[in-house]
């Protein structure tokens, strides 16, 4: 994914970060590399160095960062889980982690150099460039907001209880993750009605609402930068009382009723009060109105 800065501020793991930066910055020596992992599940078969990191709610492993990357982005997590759980009214008991799990995993890669992304959320887990990656965007702002995009997708695994991608529309899916992160795109979100036309006017009027499966777009592309902003756009919608004044925990409780067996339209239908289809064919119509 491309990442830009966002306007998080977290005094704390700012001070943090100086502090352990200067107490080491020494990728750690791979040794005994430890041949599985969690994100092995998502076809990653990354190794890692068999020194994990643990916190309260978070176990950070790695192929080569240095203890004070791995503890940072502890940290950084912690944080930003006590932000997402607080905000979307969501207890400890709702999450439901895969067999022989009980913290979140974070595989955070050094010697790794992927082109089209810089996290990955899954079931249980996600992976992101370690803070002394060597070519990657480790800006502090950066950073954090990749790092909660993924967070609050690994949330939604834990409260659907499975990786099943099915489950809930990849628009709500990416267009939460974008909206709680500030936007982890090159294309700032869409603030203004002369914004969206400018959009429509290089795009067409795709409707981010029919993207109902993932497939539909390349991670890299303008074409994903457009979708990206458009799906932060459709929940900012939903949630702003100027929009459609729906709450957070409706977004928390749509995804319980997906574990729940309930089919998203309806599940989706009967939390916000709006159906599916009437969403998305009116989807330009509202947000002209929601923006002007």
């Amino acid at each position: 994914m491309m990442a830009r800065t966002n306007r998080l501020r977290l005094p704390l793991v700012a001070l943090l970060m100086l502090g352990l930066w200067g107490c080491d910055d020494t990728p750690a020596e791979p040794s005994n590399m430890v041949d599985s992992g969690s994100w092995y599940r998502t076809g990653f078969r990354w190794p890692h160095d068999g020194d994990p990191f643990e916190t309260e709610h978070f176990i950070v492993y790695s192929d080569a960062a240095s203890l004070a990357a791995r503890q940072t982005v502890a940290e950084i997590g912690e944080e930003l889980f006590v932000l997402l759980t607080t905000e979307f009214a969501i207890a400890d008991t709702l999450l439901r982690f895969p067999d022989r799990q009980t913290k979140i995993h974070i595989y955070t890669y050094r010697d790794h150099f992927e082109q089209a992304w810089g996290g990955w959320g899954y079931y249980g887990g996600l992976m992101i460039y370690s803070l002394d990656h060597p070519i990657r965007n480790t800006e502090i702002g950066n950073y954090t907001s990749v790092l909660k995009h993924e967070l609050m997708h690994v949330i939604e695994s834990l409260l659907k209880g499975t990786d099943n991608p099915l489950l809930v529309d990849v628009w709500l899916t990416e267009g939460i993750a974008e909206h709680v992160s500030g936007g982890t795109q090159s294309t700032e979100p869409v603030q203004t009605l002369a914004e969206l036309e400018a959009l429509v006017a290089t795009f067409g009027e795709l409707n981010p609402i029919a993207m109902h499966r993932y497939g539909g777009y390349e991670i890299g592309t303008p074409v994903a930068g457009y979708y990206y902003v458009m799906f932060e756009l459709a929940v900012r919608y939903l949630l702003d009382p100027f929009g459609l004044g729906g709450e957070e925990v409706d977004i928390r409780d749509t995804y319980l009723d997906a574990r729940d067996g309930v089919v998203f339209a309806n599940g989706f239908g009967e939390r916000f009060g709006i159906s599916l289809a009437d969403y998305e064919a009116e989807f330009f119509e509202r947000m002209r109105a929601y923006l002007n």
